[in-house]
Order: C-alpha cells, then sequence, then structure tokens
C-alpha cells in the first residue's frame, strides 16, 4: 500500500475551502499525529516550534499542511499513518515535511503578491474587491498564527509586509465607508471607549539559562531532560506533564510549543528545536515591539474580522467611489465647478414690427396658337372635283 501512496505525485495541489488558507484537520488526525511527533527520528526534520499538539482540533492547525500532504498526496488515513511501520512513517512524514514547506511557500507570496494589488491606492473598492480584500486580510492572519513555522524568513518577511499593507488598507476602506453614518451615529449614542491594548511582554531570561543556551549553541550533544528543561523554563516556558514527553509551552506565545522525552541523553535534535524555538521567541517578542508602537492612524494593533465585517456589507456604490483615484475625481470636480460658474446666456426675446404689403405682378398668359384646319381627305377632295363647292 505504501508503495502505490509513494507513486502518487508529491507536488499535487492543495485544496482549501473557502475562508481557509488549508483545509483545518479533523480530530481524528491528534493520536496519529501523536505517534509521529513523538519519534525522535521524525522530529528532527519538522519545523521548529512544530511539535506533539494536543487533542482538540484548533490546537491541531499548525499542522494543517503537513496532514493535507499525507492525505492528498500521498493517500494515507490516520489509522494507515498510525499503525504503518516506523521505518515506511518516517519516510512517508518527511516527504509530506517537505511538500508542506513549498506549498505554505508557495501560498505566503501569493499572498503577497494578493495583497500588493489590493493595496494599490488607486483601485476601486466596489463590493467584490472589498470581499476580496476582506479574504486577503483573514488569509494573512490564518498564516501568521498558524504557519509561521513551516517559512523561511523570506516567506515571514513576505507574510508580514503583505499584512502590514493589506490591513492598512482594509483599515483605510472601512473608515470610508463609515463616514456617511458617523454623525448619526454620535447624535444616537455616545462613541464607545476603545477597549485597551494587551500589555506587550517583556522577555527577560534568567542568567544560567543565557549561559546554558550559550553553551548549547557551541555543542549539541549530550544534553539531557534536566538541561532541556533549564533552557525553557529559564525563558518563560511553562512545564506540562504528559504520558511519556514533558510538554513546553509559552504563555504568551501558545504556538510555541515542544515536547521532550523523558531521557537523560537525547538526541542533539531536541537541544536544536529548543535554540531554534527561543530564536523564534526572541523574534515574535521584537515584531510584538513593532506593532505595538505603530501610528494611531493606521489599523489597530490587535485587528479582529470583525472589525472588517462592514467590508462584506451592501454598501452603496457611492460610498466605494470615494477610494477612486484622486485625479479623475479632481478633473471631475473641475468639470462641475467650470459648468456652474459659466456666464449665463442671455435670453432671446421676439420682436413684432408692423408687416409691409409686398406688390407681385401678375405674369400674363401666353398668346393662343393660331388654328390649324385638319388636312383634307381624299373623300372630300373627291367631292370638291364633282359638284364644284367645298364639301360641307
Amino acid at each position: 500500500m505504501f508503495a502505490a501512496a509513494l507513486a502518487v505525485s508529491a507536488h499535487a495541489g492543495v485544496v482549501s475551502p473557502a475562508g481557509a488558507v488549508f483545509t483545518p484537520p479533523a480530530g481524528e488526525w491528534a493520536g496519529p499525529l501523536g505517534v509521529v511527533f513523538s519519534d525522535p527520528a521524525i522530529t528532527a526534520f519538522l519545523p521548529p516550534g512544530l511539535s506533539m499538539p494536543s487533542l482538540t482540533p484548533e490546537d491541531l492547525r499548525s499542522a494543517a499542511p503537513l496532514v493535507q500532504s499525507l492525505a492528498q498526496s500521498l493517500s494515507i488515513t490516520p489509522m494507515a499513518l498510525k499503525t504503518m511501520d516506523p521505518v515506511q512513517r518516517k519516510a512517508a512524514v518527511e516527504m509530506a515535511v517537505e511538500e508542506a514547506k513549498e506549498s505554505v511557500r508557495t501560498k505566503a507570496y501569493e499572498l503577497a503578491e494578493t495583497a500588493r494589488a489590493l493595496s494599490r491606492p488607486n483601485r476601486v473598492m466596489d463590493k467584490e474587491s472589498r470581499a476580496e480584500l476582506y479574504a486577503a486580510v483573514s488569509h494573512l492572519m490564518e498564516m501568521r498564527e498558524y504557519y509561521d513555522p513551516w517559512l523561511d524568513d523570506d516567506g515571514k518577511a513576505a507574510i508580514e509586509t503583505g499584512y502590514a499593507s493589506v490591513s492598512a488598507r482594509a483599515w483605510e476602506v472601512r473608515t470610508a465607508l463609515l463616514k456617511p453614518d458617523a454623525d448619526a451615529v454620535v447624535e444616537r449614542r455616545p462613541a464607545r471607549a476603545p477597549a485597551p491594548a494587551a500589555p506587550a511582554y517583556i522577555l527577560q531570561p534568567s542568567g544560567p539559562a543565557v549561559k546554558l543556551r550559550a553553551e548549547m549553541e557551541k555543542n549539541k550533544n549530550g544534553w539531557g531532560q534536566r538541561a532541556i528543561d533549564a533552557l525553557y523554563t529559564g525563558y518563560g516556558f511553562i512545564l506540562r506533564q504528559g504520558g511519556k514527553h514533558r510538554i513546553y509551552t509559552h504563555p504568551f506565545f501558545p504556538q510555541l510549543h515542544q515536547a521532550v522525552s523523558r531521557q537523560n541523553d537525547l538526541p542533539p535534535g531536541y537541544a536544536q528545536s529548543a535554540l531554534k524555538l527561543i530564536a523564534e521567541l526572541e523574534r515574535l517578542t521584537a515584531a510584538q515591539t513593532t506593532i505595538a508602537a505603530a501610528p494611531a492612524t493606521g489599523p489597530p494593533a490587535v485587528l479582529t474580522l470583525a472589525d472588517l465585517s462592514i467590508l462584506l456589507s451592501s454598501t452603496e456604490e457611492k460610498a466605494a467611489k470615494t477610494m477612486t483615484a484622486v485625479e479623475p475625481i479632481l478633473s471631475l470636480a473641475a468639470v462641475v465647478v467650470a459648468a456652474n460658474t459659466a456666464p449665463a446666456v442671455p435670453p432671446i426675446r421676439p420682436t413684432l414690427s408692423p408687416a409691409t404689403p409686398k406688390i407681385v405682378a401678375v405674369k400674363a398668359e401666353p398668346p393662343a396658337a393660331a388654328r390649324t384646319p385638319p388636312p383634307r381627305g381624299w373623300v372630300e377632295t373627291l367631292l370638291e372635283r364633282i359638284f364644284g363647292t367645298a364639301a360641307p
């Protein structure tokens, strides 16, 4: 069965339902993925930050690209993955991981290009374009929240750039659509106070953890569960005891989590994963500070899709036309002003004058033509010779 599955192209397309970049995995994948991520031979080539998920479907979202590669490209069911031979399972997951990375990378650049096109200031925001803008923000939010571990630095930069531009454009369109009703809303009820912003997380690792990290950067071999525990907890991760593993999760960035086997001599992959996870923690902390310092004129630091729900409403097209290019609007305004300020044409008043009689000469009739008698025939000529007079 596995040999037949490998014959399927590893580059098959990923089918997603409307509203999602990748299909959220069903709960039946939780157990098989737990078996996969518990194998140190497999976790060595998994993306950093992607570890054994919990049993809820929401927590499986980060593994959605991997699940779709397994299910669609290799035609592997959850039960087949769980009962597969360890060697075959490792080969299948390794192939699926490579395809999942390429799928997420391709989708990241597609979304970044879509965001660039939708963010053009001269693009007319009709009903269809507003729906596309809403979908782009939704997809980029999903990519930033769930699939960041699958991307390299260039892919992450493309996602962040695309999200920054398209969210600012969506907030600008939202503001323009709300302008016609702003006065009425203020008259009916007072403005609601904005929700307080979430406090920014400050990374303060302990001194022993910083020293341990420096030593682990030099040599990733020979570390046990106690050293890994000191490193994770020193950087603010919380320990949760599992069955055969110790699970570390960051309280402020829950997407950062890792399962560590209960061994005093761990493979070097655990130390490498811990170092990459801490580096990702530093990046997220710095990015959070940048977002918190954004200007007040743009979207809020914590933007939700509910804030942009007006983009999907049946707003009149005249409200959307306010987002067209400045030049056509100014040209049309100039034409209207010129038409309104042109000098008025004086009215034409008719004048009456007495009529002058006109004498028309009467044409003379042509003279009547002289009547010519018809020519005589042979009977008249014969009678004239016999009787000597003209026939009557």
